[in-house]
């Protein structure tokens, strides 16, 4: 269950991801600093560009925050329908933002997809 919801997560990012940058950033050498794919059950390297290059995590850090919640979700933790209310942490975080207010409230679903379609800053850390 875990891996499907997080297949469809990555999937609807990989096509907003391809959507906004015109397919150009899977042209390899373009618009990317550095790329690595990789067959996940053998570990051969399929493709690399740079792949050495020590650059910031970016948005891995939320697909990492949706696995995390998906985990919690899979041990029964969170729910879908689990109701978060918005911290004041949440409405002070910059960048992209699904301009969550302090104590606003939003069930889970609605934050991950803030997450995974808008990159959202406050949906990951409505909770904190």
């Amino acid at each position: 269950m875990k891996k499907a919801i997080l297949s469809v997560i990555l999937l609807i990012t990989l096509f907003f991801e391809c959507f906004i940058s015109g397919f150009a950033a899977f042209t390899p050498g373009t618009m990317v600093k550095s790329a690595m794919l990789m067959e996940a059950s053998s570990g051969r390297i399929i493709y690399e560009n740079n792949s050495h290059e020590s650059l910031p995590p970016a948005s891995v850090t939320k697909i990492m925050t949706m696995l995390l919640i998906c985990e919690a979700i899979e041990d029964k933790t969170l729910t879908l329908d689990t109701v978060i209310t918005a911290s004041e942490r949440a409405k002070s975080m910059g960048g992209s933002t699904i301009f969550l207010d302090t104590n606003e409230k939003m069930k889970l679903d609605d934050l991950l997809k803030g997450i995974a379609v808008a990159s959202a800053n406050d949906a990951c850390i409505a909770y904190m």
